[in-house]
């Protein structure tokens, strides 16, 4: 995975510690079949780290977010991804990309709801949540855990872990029409704020 997503959406979001993530080798549906969602179009402000999202449409279902930090020296980061619905509920899958920019297999998955028009909302899906799922049979994955690491999170304390989802599309999106949602896709991000043109 490109550090910098987690740099970008953790630094900027206060979430991911030490790059810990949940990944996904294939996304919740088709791109070929997906439909942009015009409501992300334009830019998105996060009052917290001053970082504007810049959203645009790039071909068919697929779109674009350029991160761009705003302080001194600060970096630019670009994600190609694709929405997902579930139901009543909206997803992004954001493509993984390597130190160089290039796309490799693996996706972040992200829930999101837009309030107002004006007021973005993003969450990353548990650690926890996942690897309790991959454990128990109810997904097909990997639970990497680093018990040497010095980071202990949760309650009671346990060592944290990164999780790769290895199912299909189809049986990625019955799992989650099965589970709680809210529960599953937890880990709350920093709110984006629409900047009005």
């Amino acid at each position: 995975m490109k550090p910098s997503l987690s740099l970008a959406l953790g630094s900027v979001l206060c979430l991911i510690l030490a790059g810990c993530t949940v990944t996904s080798d294939n996304p919740l549906s088709s791109p070929d079949t997906a439909q942009a969602d015009q409501r992300l179009v334009g830019d998105w402000f996060s009052k917290k780290d001053k970082t504007t999202f810049h959203f645009t449409v790039s071909k068919g279902g697929w779109m674009h977010v350029k991160i761009t930090q705003s302080n001194p020296g600060g970096k630019t980061d670009s994600y190609d991804f694709f929405p997902t619905t579930i139901g009543s509920t909206t997803f992004l899958n954001v493509q993984n990309e390597d130190d160089d920019g290039h796309h490799i297999k693996g996706y972040i998955l992200l829930r999101y709801t837009i309030s107002g028009n004006h007021v973005l909302q993003m969450w990353m899906a548990s650690q926890d949540e996942a690897a309790a799922a991959v454990r128990a049979g109810k997904l097909k994955g990997i639970v990497h855990e680093n018990k040497n690491s010095m980071v202990a999170v949760g309650n009671p304390p346990h060592p944290d872990v990164d999780v790769t989802l290895q199912d299909s599309p189809a049986r990625l999106v019955k799992f989650i029409q099965g589970t709680d949602v809210e529960k599953f896709f937890s880990n709350k991000m920093e709110p984006l704020t629409r900047i009005k043109p």
